[in-house]
């Protein structure tokens, strides 16, 4: 009997592990899917936190440079290839990177810019631009027509 007893125990035990699993996997797939999105939402509230103490005021003196950062991301699509039209608040380098071919484009942007990411594919994607100072923005484009 005691056999028996400790075999129905691992089979709970299997199940609950099996239970586990499956939820593992869904919130992966949901990471997966809102990733991004979830990403932008942190990356513009730390920029808001950021413009407003770059600055200095107060009785402390200089403050410190701002350093740019990535405010709005555009992407469409121009035939095969991508056009990313970025948006910064102050001057730096930019770097787009496309989620389907992994294709890259980097730029000097003062206050605006535009890079063009040539034969991507034909599938939807996301492109995500990061600013040389760590922030990114990304914006999604339609399958090619």
């Amino acid at each position: 009997m005691d056999t028996k007893k400790a075999q129905e125990n691992g089979q709970g035990l299997v199940e609950y592990a099996l239970i586990l699993v499956l939820v593992a996997v869904v919130v992966i797939a949901i990471l997966t899917v809102l990733g991004p999105q979830v990403g932008n939402v942190f990356s513009r509230v730390v920029d808001g936190f950021g413009d407003s103490s770059a600055t200095g005021g107060g009785g402390g003196g200089g403050g410190t440079t701002p350093t740019g950062n990535v405010t709005s991301v555009s992407a469409w699509r121009g035939g095969a290839d991508v056009v990313v039209q970025i948006q910064v608040s102050a001057a730096v380098s930019v770097t787009a990177v496309d989620s389907q071919s992994s294709k890259s484009g980097t730029v000097n942007c003062n206050t605006s810019c535009t890079i063009t990411l040539p034969s991507v594919g034909p599938n939807p994607g996301t492109v995500t631009v990061t600013a040389s100072g760590g922030n990114s923005l990304s914006d999604s484009y339609s399958a090619q027509n």
